[in-house]
């Protein structure tokens, strides 16, 4: 299927690769073409614009220094909750920032799994709807987040981690 998303490409016509809630060929399906561009020896170009990813990194108050962003994280127990703990564990030996993702209908269950598995001081921020008049980003300790409220149902969401 990517190779037809290239043919205009083989025939001399410029083309866009737009993502709609974060950075082409990060988190994103576009990888795939790109990378068969760069097989076919197809110029690609980078445009600035923003990233969801790097946006809340810089609104987080995290560490901007080391981060590491690992996507989606595993859908079901128990590969989530070892997931969640190996990251945090990784981010208080090394002060690495943990960033990833989820689809948006399962937000709140990222939440209930992040409360229940991290350790009370360690800090999460959630960047909801970045750019978007209904932008929300919080980060807090994890037992604050017991009570918090965030509107995040079905909306974009990037989730960091700091240990």
């Amino acid at each position: 299927e990517v190779a037809q998303y290239i043919k205009p490409l083989e025939e001399g016509i410029s083309m866009g690769l737009i993502s709609e809630a974060g950075c082409p060929g990060v988190a994103d399906p576009g990888a795939p073409i790109v990378a068969m561009c760069h097989n076919l020896g197809i110029q690609v170009i980078p445009f600035v614009g923003p990233s969801s990813i790097l946006l809340a990194l810089m609104a987080s108050g995290m560490n901007g220094q080391n981060f590491a962003f690992v996507g989606y994280l595993p859908v079901k127990d128990p590969e989530r909750k070892k997931e969640i703990q190996r990251l945090e564990l990784l981010s208080q030996k090394s002060g690495q920032t943990q960033i990833f993702i989820e689809t948006p209908y399962r937000n709140h269950q990222l939440l209930k799994d992040l409360i229940a598995n991290c350790r009370e001081h360690t800090k999460l921020c959630i960047a909801v709807d970045i750019t978007l008049p209904s932008e929300q980003i919080l980060t807090q300790p994890i037992k604050n987040w017991k009570h918090a409220k965030i509107e995040m149902n079905k909306k974009p969401a990037v989730f960091l981690l700091q240990g």
